[in-house]
């Protein structure tokens, strides 16, 4: 009987072992069966809906030419393969373990660039991205704080008091101290998001959120919901806290329960820069037939997810967080850059995950102060596993500075062109 519990346990080793040497997200990026033209808007001589959903699950891999019932189809993605081709260099000069970064136009929801990046390979892809296999740690604050912000009294300047390290999460933690005790600091609201502390995170949102009401919130964020037509791409999860402290855990990211995907990262920092609204993350602009007919994807519904001066307030934080908190060095020599352009984000920062690493997440926007054009959204997430190579934030500020240098001008409409 010992003999065959031994047996057991070294075999359930041996499987472990094997599966930890899988690739970790392998096989992630094939379009789904019947998903990309249901409900399609189509020209009037288009086939039906399920003729075209079967020839679009004949796509793989990524390729822009597809045979299907001896016709040639051309699959028109919505990447701009210079801003691509700038950040596979950016990867190339640092080298980290594993990259994924997805720019987004915030005004139609196209994904500009979706560039994944394996150290030990050295190979680019697009896998990592449309994967969620990744604890959103400190980004889920964002979500914390629209609750916050939208349903309580708490304002930016409102004002705490904590004891302890502001990275921790203890119990005793969750009890408001006294203000005149010796080890006390204040801080406001603002200051807290900037600096992703989670002992006022964790204690504000017990004081003043429900689980289910966080939950909902999450969800008007695109948590546990569809989040992009034409990829196998599982829902970003969020769960219901079901006692105090898990509730605390929840709000300020220290868990690794709570996963999502690079492009859903890019799609919350839009939803700041659009001013509550959700414009869906699109990948694909059209599907053409070898005669030139072209049949366009469904477009989901936008959606107002907070209101506006709650969205205003977040942006607020946003800045905050580039100009005094976790990404200020990042932005430090970009003075410049900050007086033209707005810019904000969120970081945040845990270890596990598939692959395991420490996660090195930013996301953020960037938007002409002079214009009503909503700007770009940004998601850079590295998995660090023995050492860092480069931050996430200066990543970002890279693509920035790029993309209002050389592409920004040639979207602007010439005024004498009318």
């Amino acid at each position: 009987m010992f003999l065959r519990k031994t047996n057991m346990k070294m075999l359930v080793l041996a499987v472990l072992i094997v599966l930890a040497a899988l690739p970790a997200y392998s096989n992630l990026n094939f379009i789904k069966d019947n998903s990309l033209f249901q409900n399609n808007q189509t020209t009037p001589e288009a086939s039906t809906d399920d003729e075209w959903s079967k020839i679009i699950s004949t796509h793989k891999n990524w390729n822009e030419q597809l045979d299907y019932d001896d016709s040639k189809y051309r699959i028109d993605y919505t990447f701009d393969h210079g801003l691509e081709d700038f950040i596979r260099k950016q990867l190339s000069m640092y080298h980290p373990d594993y990259t994924s970064i997805v720019v987004m136009d915030n005004e139609t929801g196209e994904i500009l660039a979706a560039v994944d990046y394996e150290r030990a390979s050295r190979k680019f892809g697009r896998d990592l991205t449309f994967s969620t296999t990744h604890p959103s740690a400190s980004i889920i604050k964002v979500i914390t704080a629209a609750d916050l912000l939208e349903n309580t009294h708490i304002k930016a300047e409102t004002e705490f008091h904590y004891t302890g390290k502001s990275t921790t999460l203890y119990r005793y933690q969750l009890k408001e101290p006294e203000a005149r005790r010796r080890w006390t600091r204040k801080i406001n609201f603002q200051k807290a998001f900037a600096t992703s502390n989670n002992v006022i995170f964790g204690r504000t949102a017990v004081d003043n959120l429900t689980p289910l009401g966080l939950k909902k919130m999450a969800e008007r964020f695109a948590f546990n919901r569809d989040l992009i037509t034409g990829i196998d791409l599982d829902n970003s999860s969020f769960g219901l806290a079901d006692s105090t402290y898990h509730l605390a855990e929840l709000s300020s990211g220290l868990n690794r329960q709570t996963v999502m995907s690079p492009v859903h990262g890019a799609l919350i920092a839009s939803i700041v820069a659009n001013e509550g609204k959700i414009v869906w993350p699109q990948l694909i602009r059209s599907l053409e037939e070898g005669e030139g007919k072209k049949i366009y994807p469904p477009l989901k519904a936008e959606e107002q997810t907070i209101t506006k001066p709650t969205a205003q307030e977040l942006s607020r934080l946003f800045q905050a967080t580039v100009t005094s908190g976790t990404a200020r060095s990042a932005f430090r020599r970009s003075k410049k850059l900050l007086e033209d352009i707005e810019v904000g984000g969120k970081t945040g920062s845990i270890t596990g995950g598939m692959p395991f690493g420490k996660r090195d997440w930013f996301v953020s926007y960037a938007k002409k102060r002079d214009s009503q054009d909503k700007g770009i959204s940004i998601c850079v997430m590295i998995v660090n596993q023995k050492k860092w190579y480069v931050k996430s934030p200066f990543l970002a500020k890279n693509i920035i500075e790029y993309y209002y240098s050389k592409m920004y001008p040639n979207k602007v409409k010439d005024p004498s062109n009318g």
